[in-house]
């Protein structure tokens, strides 16, 4: 589900840019990735994958097979560049941020299946990292600094994946005694 997601934010920087064809790639850009990075394109990269800190410790709801967990809500951190010429790459990375401002919130059907059968939207935020911040992401993927984009991208929800035989919490009880 993750490697959909990381496409289907390919395909709205696509969709806004169609003179631009297919432009943008999915890399590591890490520099222990064996795949090149390519020339004259542009890498969006996954770089962490976090529970989003807001949707944490929901309360059970109704599945299939009685109370399961709430779905889970995730926050993925990207990394978008261009590999090239730099003055193209200050052209190339603002025709993300006005593809990513024009459409901050994706849903189905730009999603597509299977991704739209297991979320309801991405919600794109673009960071503004520090200069500590942005060398430690560079430095982590092995490579010198380059001018990119950093975005934040939220992912709700990822249901849970049922199973059959499991019962139905019927009450939820807690008894206090006090002290004699």
């Amino acid at each position: 589900m993750i490697r959909e997601v990381s496409e289907a934010l390919r395909d709205v920087v696509h969709r806004a840019t169609p003179d631009l064809g297919s432009w943008v790639v999915l890399h590591s850009l890490s520099q222990g990735d064996k795949t090149p990075l390519p020339e004259n394109k542009g890498v969006l990269a996954l770089v962490a994958v976090a529970e989003h800190p807001h949707l944490r410790n929901r309360p059970l709801v109704d599945g299939l097979t009685g109370l399961v967990r709430a779905p889970l809500s995730l926050q993925l951190a990207y990394v978008v560049t261009y590999i090239g010429d730099h003055d193209e790459a200050q052209t190339r990375l603002g025709r993300v941020v006005q593809a990513f401002h024009t459409t901050p919130v994706v849903r189905p059907p730009e999603l597509g299946p299977p991704l739209s059968d297991e979320v309801e939207s991405l919600a794109i935020r673009l960071l503004a990292p520090s200069a500590d911040e942005r060398n430690q992401v560079w430095g982590s993927l092995g490579r010198p600094g380059r001018l990119s984009l950093f975005y934040e991208v939220d992912v709700a929800p990822v249901p849970v994946l049922e199973r059959e035989g499991r019962g139905r919490v019927r009450e939820h009880r807690i008894d206090y005694v006090g002290a004699p």
